[in-house]
């Protein structure tokens, strides 16, 4: 076993002094921190964020294989498509600024200046808050370490910039920390590792109370109560979280200095709830005011015990309250870090958040104050918010250079273990300890081949094209209900993440507009002009694809059909659908709905509309053919406010066959569309 040791995100608000708290941050009058631009919040980076930027000393800052700007906007979107929120970013742009200033300009910058080491120090990164005496804040910068190598790769040694982002983006909208390890907000990040990417739903529920969508609210429950010690007295700065065992559902709060507390947004659902001491991997020293004169000298107590918790009903709109009794501890027994790993193997293991897949068997690791306590066996260790079960008796060691004991366990995940956070219970005979939302459970890798990566139109095989849309068949691609994808309100673009799925083209995101667990339906990233092949990366909840190697081509067109039929997509002038029923005069014009056309003139970026002025035409020539007999092309190009859909207009020859069945044909580039296609004509 290895340690992965975290380094910490901190984070600077700055009004009268700087101060904040948990979940929200506050100046130091004590208001919390709110943006008023929360709807259209434009954040600009430094012009010179390319893969390959190096520091003063000539050391990577970003990899050259990586897309910085790409996982900018990712994390940004991340916020963004908060169903229950109305936080929304802007496109990103670019900037010459180099350094934070108190400028009102939301700056993001990798830049090795001095000043920005002065403020990032030898954390990862910073985010640098100013605020009036209101508590609005006014302008926001984030500065990630010049000192530090970042990538979206996961290189060894490298922090993931999506990772980094969502969190300092966090507290730009004025969140602090969150005391759950696998939420974006925790206050530290591993190396290699995009876990906290993705965010939780603790993160979701900052959002959601302090930027509500209208009437979202009224969606969500509430568990208020307090902590105190067996002698009556208040305990202040205790986590406390609920989780819901069926869902995976993990929210958190903090108590106040009368021990009292609330967890808002919660969903509906039926929780445990639990309080423990703020004495690792969480501390008081990052929580800010908050965690001021936090006690933790107390043991983890669950509701109703820990042998025998009480569930707590939610329902929408109401508020359910709940008091916990902790007893003071002492020696301290506590979890201070985990780790997850291939049973038998080497096993990291740090302050962070690990993986475990739906279906797999996996080692776990579990280290902390008292776990040498003989009394603890494989029957003192549950899980909340999944079901796992323990395989073989635990095994004990000692953490070299802490000399902290050791747990090891076998685990095997169920196979339809909720998608969310899980959270370890440990009993021994001093009482109960937890590592909250210390697991993040994940589906199974995606599973697909080059074979499998076909025409969105035609299905057909072949190289794929930039701007094409492209249906992508596995297993395990996505949720199994299925998902739409839909426009980011921030950017007017696709969104390329949709139900926790991403796809990336050498390291470039593909708009989505559909997943599920057997297909994918996506953009070819126009970005794939400048090379012959592509690596595909599909990523769901964590899980991710060994890379497939594909063809990438000029053209590759693929009529839309029908299901079941031959019969096109194919519209008359007046906009019907071309049928038997409702054939095309000779000489009349029709359209005809495809895609893989390639480059354009003018040039659309990768999930945008297209436009109606200028039209955005195919480069290739593009010509067609009805019934064997050629046919004139009046326009070759993107159909207006649609993503990544071609339209041929063409005119019915005056010789071409009459029937319901009259093959048609489009050629780009010299690359011919699928056989079979055919229209009525009359």
């Amino acid at each position: 076993m290895t340690c992965s040791p975290l380094v910490a995100l901190p984070c600077l608000v700055l009004a009268c002094a700087p101060a904040s708290a948990f979940i929200r941050n506050r100046t130091s009058a004590g208001l919390p921190t709110r943006r008023t631009d929360f709807a259209d919040i434009h954040f600009q980076v430094n012009n010179q964020t390319i893969p390959g930027l190096t520091n003063a000393s000539g050391g990577v800052i970003i990899t050259s294989d990586s897309d910085p700007l790409g996982a900018l906007q990712a994390a940004m979107d991340s916020w963004t498509n908060i169903p229950t929120s109305n936080v929304v970013f802007a496109a990103l742009t670019t900037t010459p600024l180099e350094s934070s200033q108190p400028d009102r300009e939301q700056l993001i910058t990798f830049l090795d200046t001095p000043g920005n080491r002065s403020i990032v120090g030898d954390a990862v990164a910073v985010t640098r808050t100013f605020t009036n005496s209101f508590g609005e804040i006014t302008d926001t910068d984030i500065l990630l370490s010049p000192a530090l190598p970042f990538s979206t790769t996961l290189q060894t040694g490298t922090f993931d910039i999506q990772t980094v982002v969502a969190h300092e983006l966090g507290h730009a909208l004025g969140s602090s920390h969150s005391g759950l390890v696998a939420a974006t907000m925790f206050f530290a990040v591993r190396r290699a590792n995009n876990l906290q990417a993705t965010l939780s739903v603790d993160d979701f529920a900052f959002a959601t109370e302090v930027y509500p969508e209208a009437g979202a609210a009224a969606a969500f429950g509430s568990i208020a109560g307090s902590v105190s010690l067996t002698s009556g007295d208040a305990v202040r700065g205790a986590l406390v979280a609920a989780v819901d065992p069926s869902t995976g559902t993990l929210l958190g709060s903090i108590t106040a200095s009368d021990g009292t507390f609330t967890i808002s947004q919660v969903p509906p659902g039926r929780y445990f709830l639990y309080a423990e001491p703020a004495d690792g991997p969480v501390e008081p020293n990052q929580l800010g005011s908050a965690g001021q004169g936090a006690n933790t000298n107390f043991l983890t107590n669950v509701f109703g015990g820990v042998d025998s918790p009480t569930p707590i009903d939610v329902t929408a709109g109401a508020a359910s309250t709940a008091s916990l009794t902790v007893t003071p501890g002492n020696p301290p027994f506590n979890l201070r870090q985990g780790g997850a790993g291939p049973a038998g193997g080497a096993v990291p293991f740090g302050s962070g958040a690990c993986v475990l897949s739906r279906g797999s068997s996996a080692d776990l690791v579990l280290v902390g104050d008292g776990l040498d306590d003989q009394t603890i066996t494989r029957d003192s260790i549950s899980f909340f918010g999944a079901p796992i079960a323990i395989v073989g008796d635990i095994r004990r060691s000692v953490a070299s250079g802490s000399n902290l004991p050791i747990i090891r366990i076998t685990v095997q995940v169920a196979t339809n273990a909720p998608l969310g956070l899980a959270t370890a219970l440990v009993r021994s005979s001093a009482g109960g300890a937890v590592y909250s939302g210390g697991i993040r459970i994940a589906p199974p890798i995606p599973s697909f081949t080059a074979a499998g990566i076909v025409n969105g139109a035609s299905f057909a095989p072949g190289p794929a094209v930039p701007g094409e849309i492209v249906s992508l068949f596995g297993i395990g691609l996505g949720p199994a209900g299925g998902e739409v994808g839909a426009l980011n309100p921030g950017t007017g673009r696709l969104n390329n993440s949709l139900a926790g799925v991403s796809v990336t083209f050498n390291g470039i995101r593909a708009p989505l507009f559909f997943a599920s667990t057997g297909q994918i339906n996506a953009q070819v990233p126009f970005e794939m002009a400048s090379t012959s092949t592509a690596n595909v990366v599909v990523n769901y909840q964590l899980a991710t694809s060994p890379p497939v190697t594909i063809p990438i081509g000029s053209t590759q067109p693929g009529i839309f059909v029908r299901p079941g039929a031959s019969q096109g997509i194919i519209q008359h002038q007046d906009g019907s659908l071309n049928t038997a029923a409702n054939a095309v005069a000779r000489g009349e014009a029709v359209v005809v709905y495809a895609t893989g056309q390639g480059a354009l003139e003018p040039a659309l970026a990768t999930g945008a509309l297209a436009s109606a002025a200028p039209l955005n035409g195919a480069v290739q020539t593009v010509t067609a053919t009805i019934g064997g007999f050629p046919a004139e092309v009046l326009f070759g190009g993107m159909t207006p406010q649609f993503v990544g859909l071609l339209q041929v207009n063409v005119v019915v020859p005056p010789n071409a066959p009459i029937g319901p069945n009259v093959p048609v044909s489009i050629n780009i580039g010299g690359v011919n569309s699928q056989p079979n296609v055919t229209l009525a004509v009359r």
